[in-house]
């Protein structure tokens, strides 16, 4: 090899580790999905207040660098915990509308999409109570009641159900039923991980204790978008979940950073019920949240669509993250 070939071939070599060097150096990060709140008050000290955005499903990107690196610290700091379900909240306000949905708002459509979630509920109780009658042995079967009798039993008990109540009892049915291959693609909401990993701190209902249900109420007319979301998913399965995973994560960190998630992503697909699902629930939020001046840090897990702001479809909301900024809490993302 002649020293003009050999420069020339070294000068193509360090071109291309350079160009290699600045494309790992721009790829964009993990975005940020904690954020830390904080409001100094005279005579109480700093109030810190941790928000995680979390998606519904527990996806493997939340439990990964930044998990260890980021929220973990921030829990261990934090004198309690606030999630989803707990079902602890504090009595809603006494201004607040009674609980339960009008049913008159509901079209024909509506009461059809109530009436055949009714009838898919039914099937999936009855599924999940064989499922639990095929793990008993003799003596445990002669404890319960034959089939017959519990499918009476289910099916008074769906057909006195509200709506809120027969997503509450659909959900915990599908989780009865998911496939072990299910469990082990998806590792599980981060809420759950996060109660796991400090067992010592007390965990708290986000919500009042109605609260969730007057959010699905205000959705108006359209809740039964919730209701027939919920039980659509009751028939995906491991493969299923497994092929829209990465899907999910990339719409997961857009919304993160502010972008439009792919044309109709699962994370977006009930935006119609914003003014209810997402504004309403901020409202109820960020109420509680500026009440607390004790002087220590909380955290909080919240649905990540409600961090930020929804102007749509009747929604009318800064998000969470801006809420806070106007309550006079300095808002900025943990690193």
């Amino acid at each position: 090899m002649t020293t003009a070939l050999l420069r020339r071939t070294l000068a193509c070599v360090l071109a291309l580790a350079a160009c290699a060097a600045h494309a790992a150096g721009t790829a964009p990060a993990a975005a940020p999905r904690l954020w830390k709140a904080a409001r100094t008050m005279p005579d109480h000290g700093t109030t810190v207040l941790y928000v995680l955005g979390a998606s519904p499903v527990g996806l493997p990107v939340e439990y990964d660098g930044y998990y260890t690196r980021a929220v973990l610290p921030a829990l261990r700091a934090s004198a309690t915990l606030a999630v989803e379900g707990v079902g602890d909240g504090e009595e809603a306000p006494r201004d607040a509308e009674p609980p339960g949905c009008d049913l008159r708002q509901l079209d024909d459509a509506g009461i059809a999409v109530l009436n055949d979630a009714r009838q898919r509920i039914l099937t999936l109780a009855l599924r999940a109570d064989m499922a639990r009658r095929d793990a008993l042995d003799v003596k445990g079967l002669a404890q319960v009641p034959d089939p017959d009798t519990q499918a009476q039993a289910w099916a008074r008990l769906i057909e006195m159900s509200d709506e809120f109540t027969l997503l509450q009892f659909a959900r915990v049915q599908a989780a009865a039923l998911a496939p072990s291959a299910l469990r082990e693609h998806l590792p599980g909401h981060v809420a759950a991980a996060l109660v796991r990993a400090r067992p010592d701190v007390p965990v708290h209902d986000i919500d009042y204790r109605t609260g969730m249900m007057h959010a699905y109420c205000a959705a108006g007319p359209r809740r039964t978008l919730l209701l027939r979301d919920v039980v659509d998913g009751l028939d995906d399965n491991a493969g299923a979940a497994a092929r829209a995973t990465p899907r999910l994560m990339r719409d997961f960190d857009a919304i993160l950073r502010g972008h439009e998630p792919s044309a109709g992503s699962p994370l977006t697909r009930l935006a119609p019920l914003d003014a209810g699902l997402v504004c309403a629930r901020n409202r109820d939020w960020i109420a509680r949240m500026q009440a607390l001046a004790d002087g220590r840090a909380h955290f909080y897990v919240v649905p990540v669509r409600n961090l930020f702001p929804a102007r749509h479809d009747g929604a009318d909301c800064g998000g969470l993250l801006d809420d806070l900024a106007q309550a006079g809490f300095a808002v900025g993302p943990v690193k």
